[in-house]
């Protein structure tokens, strides 16, 4: 590589680099070298043909231009005949372009010395979600995407990145800067054929061309396909994900369980250690059967760590560590490794909940990990209402699952999986935090204070708003870009003063008893929640305005209970660059695949989109399907997804685990209890002796209230030990049995129960 491009490169690009180098090195030993172009003479190499557009050779590198979107510019060149497996790499470095969705590519496999063919593009936007793709030119002369994904940062002008192709019969996989983007089983109609570069409605400079046999195999499709691992069977609605902090030799031991935790050392030798196996040899044995954490507990290890991450091409997994410096190492080299913070600390009060929020935002981790004498229903709710995971530590998984963790770390994980089957159909240990949609606008108009304050009034956990610019620089609460259907007033919010649009009437159109009802400043509605217990989620409609959002959020004093969002990636990106402390969410909506294992490989690239840029995925509910759900919820990551309007989605996506249901309908939800809780956890009976549990069910998250319940006894295990009828216990025998208080409720048309955590019955003669 030119050493004055290396310059060029961003730390993040050269961290990539060198690490693919040092898994390469064997393999380049084996092969053969077919070609290295340097272009230091001033006419294009022989054997290198312009088929079409503009291509010279210039200050050391081909450049190609295209100025018309239209009219793309292609070279072409043949380095062997019937050459099909390669490693093809090169510099690529974009000079212009007309916009950040125009493109550069490495061609391969090319027919005909034009087309059918294959290419591995990358927009000058590459961090787009369709930023890099493998692309398919048809017989047809037309294009065929069967896969995209993105890359962490945007391309920069004349910055280099080093594209690269292992292309081995119908397997391929390509790279930048040494990061494997795109894996594919899908060039299996070509197996030869020539090479070239084209750019489409850009200048772009390719150097350092290298081409080189490819004799060795790529590993199996199957073992870097995203999967779901299994799970316990159980009637729980959104039951947490098991994670063990044991490390089995058998892989049946996992049985039901989603995650491993691998603490890692180093040794003398140098090499990253889980016991006595290789951290190579451990991601190996469990890929495509349980999910990696790897616990780093000391920055030494994280270079090794790293290596074995490329080397191993693991990409699946989470980082976990106390320390925020090691996450936000190991995550530059690594963006889509996620990260959990784990919290060892004795003292765990509103203060430490706040930090360990923002470190988890700074830090890019979207999951918390607790001991157990830190877990709770409130600080659960806590984290869940700035959209942060809870993963809870304990060998007692029926404390963990009633304070509403999302995953139950554990010694003894057949132990925690078995408790999974003790809970009758329908079963909602805690109902989800709900957000209110623009207020509730199904009872008042919404956007409107009145609106906002009915929702609380109604127990909502979130409120969310949408936010414009009026022509003089003010920040109002408008969801549309005109005033014209929620007000009594005409024209676009960017033409009207901020005394223009409050003399409007944003209450008369919904009914008479809102009349006089104003637009609200967005200040105005930060003011009129900072001193209630409820997060605010604020979503961008206007551009350009994060600096003023931020400045008026600090200003009122309410970061800590304020989560963004915006469907304009651009703003998204701003939050995280100005507020990184901050919970940011990307809104989007997109199709459904067809199939499980497309809606699994879907789930997964979005996940990776997620980490790498910092922000939870808040997508329309109809992007939903149960796999990403699982998908999400088994990785760690919270979202919230609009709008729900109606009852059937609604509770079909409850009941395949939803967490943050976005509504217009508050009280559809906040009309049912929110979780159970019985006088005593522990009782001792004489046989023949009865005792009577009346339990009571907490109606909001935000309040101590609560009110008798109707409730039912059973029993899971222990039937011999004890009878029960209704609420009344009655000891029969001595031994020990579990009780479980029941309460029914309807919600969403239909019966769910509420369950207690179990009761210890000891009977005794």
């Amino acid at each position: 590589m030119d050493k004055k491009k290396l310059l060029f490169l961003p730390i993040l690009a050269i961290t990539f680099l060198c690490a693919s180098f040092l898994g390469q090195q064997t393999i380049s030993a084996s092969e053969n070298v077919l070609l290295e172009e340097d272009f230091e003479a001033d006419v294009l190499p022989d054997g290198f043909e312009v088929i079409e557009g503009t291509a010279t050779v210039k200050d050391g590198a081909l450049e190609l231009t295209s100025t018309d979107i239209s009219s793309p510019s292609r070279v072409i060149f043949s380095v062997a005949d019937g050459i099909g497996d390669f490693v093809f790499e090169a510099d690529v470095t974009f000079q212009s372009a007309v916009n950040d969705a125009r493109w550069a590519s490495l061609m391969f496999r090319i027919q005909n010395e034009d087309y059918p063919y294959y290419q591995f593009a990358a927009r000058k936007g590459t961090s787009a979600l369709n930023g890099l793709e493998f692309a398919i030119r048809t017989e047809s002369n037309s294009w065929n995407v069967p896969m995209k994904t993105f890359y962490p940062e945007d391309f920069g002008y004349d910055e280099t990145y080093r594209m690269k192709i292992i292309a081995k019969g119908e397997r391929v996989q390509q790279f930048v800067n040494g990061q494997l983007v795109i894996d594919t089983d899908m060039a299996d109609q070509y197996l030869e054929g020539d090479l070239g570069f084209q750019v489409s409605g850009a200048t772009v400079a390719f150097d350092n061309v290298k081409v080189t046999t490819r004799t060795e195999d790529l590993p199996p499709l199957e073992d870097s396909n995203a999967f779901l691992p299994v799970e316990p069977e159980t009637n729980m609605v959104n039951a947490p994900t098991v994670i063990s902090s044991e490390v089995f030799d058998d892989i049946a031991a996992y049985e039901g369980v989603s995650s491993v935790i691998l603490p890692v050392e180093v040794n003398e030798d140098g090499e990253v250690m889980v016991g006595d196996t290789t951290l190579a040899d451990r991601l190996l044995a469990i890929r495509g059967e349980v999910i990696p954490i790897i616990q780093v507990n000391d920055m030494q290890a994280t270079d090794g760590v790293i290596e074995v991450l490329e080397s191993t091409s693991t990409r699946d997994v989470h980082i976990l560590s106390p320390q925020i410096d090691v996450l936000e190492k190991i995550k530059a080299a690594y963006p889509t490794a996620r990260g959990a913070i784990l919290y060892e600390k004795n003292h765990f009060n509103k203060h430490d909940m706040k930090k360990l929020v923002e470190d988890a935002n700074i830090s890019r981790s979207f999951t918390v990990v607790l001991p157990e004498r830190h877990v709770s229903i409130d600080t659960v709710y806590y984290f869940h209402n700035r959209a942060i995971s809870v993963w809870g530590i304990s060998d007692d998984a029926h404390a963990l699952i009633h304070a509403g963790v999302d995953g139950i770390v554990t010694n003894h994980p057949q132990e925690a999986v078995e408790v999974f089957g003790e809970y009758p159909e329908n079963t909602i240990i805690q109902r989800p935090i709900v957000v209110a949609h623009r207020g509730v606008p199904s009872l008042a108009p919404e956007n409107t204070m009145a609106g906002y304050h009915l929702s609380y009034e109604l127990g909502a956990d979130l409120i969310e708003t949408d936010i414009q610019q009026t022509k003089d620089g003010h920040i109002v609460i408008m969801h549309d870009a005109t005033v014209d259907r929620t007000t009594d007033g005409t024209g676009a919010v960017a033409d009207l003063t901020l005394e223009e649009i409050r003399e409007l009437d944003a209450g008369s159109y919904f009914g008479e008893e809102f009349a006089g009802e104003k637009v609200p400043t967005f200040r105005e509605f930060l003011e009129g929640f900072k001193d209630k217990d409820v997060v605010l989620l604020v979503e961008l409609k206007a551009t350009d305005i994060e600096e003023q959002v931020l400045q008026e959020i600090m200003e009122v004093g309410v970061e800590e209970k304020v989560v963004l969002q915006s469907f304009n990636i651009e703003s998204v990106k701003k939050f995280r660059e100005i507020s990184p402390h901050i919970s940011v969410g990307f809104l989007y909506s997109a199709s459904v695949p067809g199939s499980p294992e497309q809606r699994i490989k879907d789930a997964e690239q979005m996940l990776n989109y997620a980490t790498s840029i910092g922000a939870r995925l808040n997508a329309s509910y109809g992007s939903l399907s149960k796999e990403s759900i699982t998908y999400m919820r088994q990785r760690g990551l919270i979202n919230m997804h609009w709008t729900f309007r109606d009852q059937e989605p609604f509770k079909n996506l409850l009941k395949s685990g939803l967490i943050g249901p976005i509504t217009d309908y508050t009280q559809w939800l906040t009309d049912g209890p929110t979780y159970i809780e019985t006088p005593i956890k522990k009782r001792n009976l004489k046989v023949g002796k009865s005792a009577t549990i009346n339990a009571k069910t907490f109606v909001n998250y935000r309040t101590k209230h609560k009110e008798n319940a109707e409730t039912s006894l059973y029993v899971y295990d222990g039937q011999s030990y004890v009878d029960v009828a209704e609420n009344v216990i009655t000891a029969v025998a001595p031994g020990t049995a579990d009780v479980f208080a029941m309460h029914t409720f309807h919600m969403l048309d239909e019966d769910w129960n509420l369950v207690s955590e179990p009761i210890e019955v000891k009977v005794s003669e």
